[in-house]
């Protein structure tokens, strides 16, 4: 007869982490210890020297792009097959290598457009680049989940951080109504998330060892073992998933909280909290949820109609640039959820790019990005009230921000040759191949509406001047500023180029 001691320690031989796993999420692990190094710097060096935790963050995320980008590596293997790590609990496929570089520019970017802004605001610069960190690496976790109890926890730590940067700004009352609204909303997904994943235990649970493992959940749906309370658990976990990406109907709670939140962290809600949203749903409907495809991709396209045509027809209204820009961000979610719809309905052995939805995410980040930061350097009494009327004759006052607005706002509106612009086209052209025609009109139609509300933005900036007699103050545009719309100018026509490569 086998002692429970013995048998205890069997089990823990077959579950303990290998070298191997510890390997493959060693870019997550650098960037968590990064995190810890920015809070050490902050506790111990001399206030003059405070510069150095931002420099610290910025060099330290891109070592880890860098590294992220070997290929034949433990951590990015290229080999088109998915690894399990963990004993389950994580996956490393290409796919994954993806978004997880999307988090890590857009927690780049982060860092470079909201020091000055902090500093401005007499705000505490080390800890919100140590929160920035531990979403980021929140979020890169996030991507290898293939247990719903790495994937909860991932995405709630993620949450946690977020709703700190949004009330960052503690002597603003938009920033602190933002956080507060935040919460509500993010607690709301969060109930609805943790009860599917309750349900989806507890009506699989006879039938497979754990049902909570992604794997053994698709078989067990394969095998038929799915009930009525099943489909009600994926319904929930999918609403949370949808609340993450801002899909309809629960877009609801994004320009309020866009546009109180302060803009860098707007920025970041709009780019690596989508992307999260929008890895999740992908991850589910291709993964656990998959034997369910033939139900799933009906409500998906019908979701994703609604989405872009609430989107827009919202920021048609809008009249203030953070709610013009967090309403089309409706707009783009709209787009992802037609990727993910395509690629549900054109199933495992479909012709496209596995890595379709990275690229989309990575050409969102930098127009999103492009806009903050020329957004962030106009000058303005308060963040959280930016109408169009304060960017009239922006070209006159500082052709470099009017020239990386108008930049960020091809790349958004996807006027070729941007980078958005091939984006864009290739999920229409996806769609088109799965014959998702309906999708693809109202996606069609979408780019054109957008076209009016984006370039509303440059028309106030570039086409109406200011009145001859009115005075003009020249906006100082710092190094930083001009680093990041420089770079990230030239990746928007760049990364459109390389399409033809």
């Amino acid at each position: 007869m086998t002692s429970p001691m013995a048998t205890t320690e069997l089990a823990f031989k077959l579950l303990a982490p290998r070298n191997t796993d510890w390997a493959s999420i060693l870019p997550e692990i650098s960037v968590a210890g990064l995190a810890l190094l920015c809070l050490i710097q902050a506790m111990f060096l001399n206030k003059k020297l405070n510069w150095l935790i931002p420099t610290t963050a910025r060099i330290g995320l891109g070592l880890v792009i860098l590294m992220s980008l070997i290929p034949f590596t433990p951590w990015n293997p290229c080999t088109g097959v998915a690894t399990s790590t963990f004993s389950g609990l994580l996956q490393l496929s290409d796919v994954t290598c993806g978004f997880r570089i999307t988090f890590l520019i857009s927690a780049l970017l982060t860092s470079f457009i909201a020091t000055k802004f902090l500093e401005e605001r007499h705000a505490v610069v080390a800890d919100y680049h140590h929160v920035v960190l531990v979403i980021t690496a929140a979020f890169m976790l996030l991507t290898q989940s293939n247990h719903f109890v790495s994937l909860f926890v991932s995405l709630e730590t993620a949450a946690v951080g977020l709703y700190i940067l949004v009330g960052y700004l503690r002597k603003s009352d938009a920033s602190l109504e933002a956080g507060v609204k935040y919460l509500v909303a993010g607690g709301l997904s969060s109930a609805l998330l943790l009860m599917g994943i309750v349900l989806v235990y507890g009506s699989l649970g006879a039938t497979t060892p754990d049902s909570l493992n992604f794997d053994q959940i698709a078989k067990a749906l394969t095998a038929g073992h799915g009930t009525a309370l099943t489909l009600t658990g994926v319904a929930l976990i999918l609403g949370g998933a949808a609340f993450k990406l801002g899909a309809f109907p629960f877009q609801t709670w994004i320009p309020d909280v866009y546009q109180g939140a302060p803009t860098p962290t707007t920025a970041i809600l709009g780019t690596a909290s989508k992307a999260a949203g929008a890895f999740t749903l992908f991850l589910l409907v291709t993964g656990p949820f998959q034997p369910l495809a033939s139900k799933l991709a009906p409500v998906l396209a019908i979701t994703t109609i609604l989405t872009l045509i609430a989107g827009n027809l919202a920021a048609l209204a809008a009249t203030d640039i953070k709610r013009i820009i967090a309403l089309s961000g409706v707009s783009h979610a709209g787009f992802i959820l037609a990727a993910i719809t395509g690629i549900l309905v054109a199933g495992e052995n479909g012709d496209y790019d596995t890595n379709l939805l990275a690229y989309y995410l990575i050409a969102y980040t930098i127009g999103s990005f492009l806009v903050a930061q020329a957004l962030i350097s106009i000058p303005t009494a308060e963040d959280h009230r930016r109408p169009l009327l304060q960017l009239r004759g922006l070209i006159r006052r500082s052709p470099v921000l009017a020239g990386g607005l108008g930049f960020g706002i091809s790349s958004l509106a996807g006027i070729p040759p941007s980078i958005g612009f091939f984006a864009k086209l290739f999920i229409l052209i996806l769609l088109a191949k799965v014959k998702l025609w309906w999708v693809f009109g109202a996606a069609l139609l979408s780019v054109a509406v957008s076209i009016h509300y984006y370039f509303s933005i440059v028309r106030e900036a570039v086409v109406r001047p200011t009145v001859d007699n009115e005075s003009i103050e020249t906006i100082e545009v710092s190094a930083t500023a001009k680093f990041v719309i420089g770079a990230l100018s030239a990746a928007t026509i760049i990364g459109g180029l390389l399409f033809f490569v």
